[in-house]
């Protein structure tokens, strides 16, 4: 009878302890699913790392597309032309970018 009241208070120790842990566990795996939902498909995890990628591989088409058009024409002057008018439109958006980060990490950290 002894060893039967020591085996049930075992269990019951065992089962409290069990269900502690897992209450720690849960809620810290259900903050990285969390935090893994709200990623971008580019891997960016806000919104400024995702306008740069976004922006970025803009620019790599828009220059792939201006060097593609060169070797078919060979004209110089359109190629230098349009490749320091892309060059520019990506400086703006990128600053663009830098500026609205800029200004939400003023108003975050003040």
């Amino acid at each position: 009878m002894k060893f039967a009241v020591k085996k049930i208070m075992g269990l019951a120790v065992a089962g409290a302890f069990a269900l502690g842990l897992a209450g720690a566990v849960i809620p810290a795996v259900d903050n990285a699913v969390y935090a893994h939902e709200h990623q971008y498909e580019d891997g960016s995890s806000n919104e400024y790392s995702h306008r740069v990628k976004e922006e970025q591989q803009r620019h790599d088409s828009a220059v792939r597309s201006i060097r593609h058009e060169y070797r078919q024409d060979g004209d110089e002057k359109r190629y230098q032309r349009r490749m320091k008018e892309e060059q520019e439109r990506h400086d703006r958006a990128m600053e663009d970018v830098r500026h609205d980060y800029d200004k939400h990490a003023s108003r975050r950290h003040h």
